[in-house]
């Protein structure tokens, strides 16, 4: 990796977390390496299947500013790196486990041992090569590693899935996700971590239950509550909304979430993008978001530095 490269990962993971505490007002200042972060999106998740260790380090090495782990449980109560509670199609988990695998050849993740779970496969979409889940400790382990090459730590935001139902399960999440990222050297708020969630109960938990001082964002769905940015004024320091609550898929019109956001002191971080250079640019330059979620960090990164 570049010195130019490594000296722009340092500040714009220095200024991650304040880019939240400065929430912009209704009128943001250009953007900058310094307030704008590039998000890899369940790791550079456009390159290698999501949510493995070689997403995360080829999303670190094309410069993004934060790494996004989506979290659930498996049965021993282990964080595990996955967007879905079951593991993926593309495995090999109904042929290893088939007294846990439902009609559709579904095996829940909470149904499995962090050792059976290591003994998965994972392939990409075309059937090739072989991964495997990654647990919060192991992105954790490796995020030192690469942070070693900087001496700034790596930016992370973790996001909690479906925290209610595994707590109806018997596992709830917000105590082990504080407790592994103590453990792995986050524990200030001025570490660059962000904690996200769609469940307001959830991120309140962490704060009142759990003294975490890390920012907070409130994810918001396709069909947000009427009082989400309210809600989220209070009690967040950003939301992260679809794009479609953002600029109308059809038209192109703005709706006006970010203008609303911007003057209720919040951060903005849209998902998703794709392959989508331009876009990334206008999301960032035009509309002034604080953040992007995408799916190849290289692209974001070049929309965020070239406007």
């Amino acid at each position: 990796m570049s010195e130019h490269k490594d000296s722009r990962r340092a500040h714009g993971l220095c200024a991650g977390l304040a880019l939240l505490a400065t929430a912009c007002g209704s009128t943001p200042e250009a953007v900058t390496p310094l307030n704008a972060a590039v998000i890899a999106h369940r790791g550079a998740s456009g390159y290698a299947p999501e949510h493995t260790l070689e997403a995360y380090s080829i999303g670190y090495e094309m410069g993004a500013d934060f790494l996004e782990p989506d979290l659930v449980m498996c049965r021993d109560g282990h964080l595990i790196c996955s967007h879905d509670l079951t593991v993926t199609k593309n495995s090999n988990a109904a042929f290893l486990y088939p007294d846990l695998a439902d009609e559709e050849g579904n095996v829940r993740i909470r149904d499995l041992f962090l050792t059976e779970l290591r003994n998965i496969e994972v392939t990409d979409e075309e059937g090739e090569g072989s991964y495997r889940y990654a647990t919060l400790a192991e992105l954790l382990d490796l995020a030192q590693l690469l942070s070693a090459r900087t001496g700034e730590k790596l930016g992370l935001i973790p996001e909690l899935k479906a925290p209610e139902w595994h707590r109806s399960e018997g596992l709830p999440m917000e105590a082990e996700l504080m407790n592994r990222l103590a453990v792995g050297g986050y524990a200030l708020r001025s570490d660059p971590v962000i904690i996200q969630c769609f469940d307001r109960n959830s991120l309140r938990r962490m704060t009142t239950e759990h003294g975490c001082t890390f920012p907070l964002v409130l994810c918001l769905g396709k069909e947000s509550a009427a009082d989400d940015l309210v809600w989220a004024a209070e009690f967040c320091e950003g939301v992260a909304p679809p794009r479609a609550a953002i600029e109308d898929p059809e038209t192109g019109a703005r709706t006006g979430l970010i203008k609303r956001a911007h003057e209720l002191g919040l951060s903005v971080f849209p998902y998703t993008f794709l392959d989508e250079e331009e876009a990334m640019r206008r999301y960032f330059h035009e509309y002034g978001v604080q953040g992007v979620f995408t799916n190849f960090p290289d692209k974001g990164v070049a929309a965020r530095d070239k406007p």
